[in-house]
């Protein structure tokens, strides 16, 4: 009877360890993982994934591309399959890597931007979508970005802007419209 249970015993410590060990690759996964892995690994983290508002976001560096698949209660309204990446920064200062990507629908506003803030390996929160014109962004003291847009009041005029700041939330925890002023260039 006791050879049984060391047996029983031995077996499921081997099970944990082999389990843990794949969960550390899993945790260790590059955020570039080819198709056929992506499609594995969307599969097995989205029936474990309680959270419905996580966007899962597919890197190809190499081409500047990012293949976006949002939860299945978001429909992107204007978006192509061209997603080009802006920049990759750590916009909300928690050490992770965030995700910039210009969605390729502009218009006379500018271009559909989407900032996804890193949660774990290649989910993200989008925090940010909207509309820029001539962007712009700053790393503030804190670690935090800034995003400013602007845009000329007058035609042709660049002497005259409309120009919005967007900052971080922490509490709500996405970018909101922090202020909106008009620049003038006298000279």
């Amino acid at each position: 009877m006791k050879e049984i249970i060391a047996i029983l015993a031995l077996t499921f410590l081997n099970f944990t360890s082999y389990t843990h060990k794949c969960a550390v690759a899993k945790q260790k996964e590059t955020d570039t993982i080819d198709e056929k892995k992506f499609q594995t690994l969307s599969k097995e983290l989205l029936t474990n994934n309680s959270d419905d508002s996580l966007f899962m976001l597919i890197k190809k560096l190499d081409e500047n591309y990012v293949k976006i698949i949002p939860p299945k209660n978001f429909e992107f309204v204007e978006i192509t399959s061209q997603t080009e990446i802006t920049t990759i920064e750590d916009f909300n200062a928690d050490g992770k890597k965030d995700v910039l990507v210009n969605l390729k629908a502009c218009g006379t506003g500018g271009c559909l931007a989407g900032l996804f803030l890193n949660q774990h390996v290649n989910y993200y929160k989008l925090a940010f979508l909207d509309y820029l014109k001539n962007p712009e962004y700053e790393k503030e003291k804190e670690g935090l970005w800034t995003i400013r847009s602007s845009e000329e009041l007058e035609a042709y005029n660049p002497s005259k802007l409309k120009i919005s700041v967007f900052k971080f939330n922490k509490v709500k925890y996405k970018y909101e419209l922090d202020t909106t002023y008009i620049y003038h260039n006298i000279e």
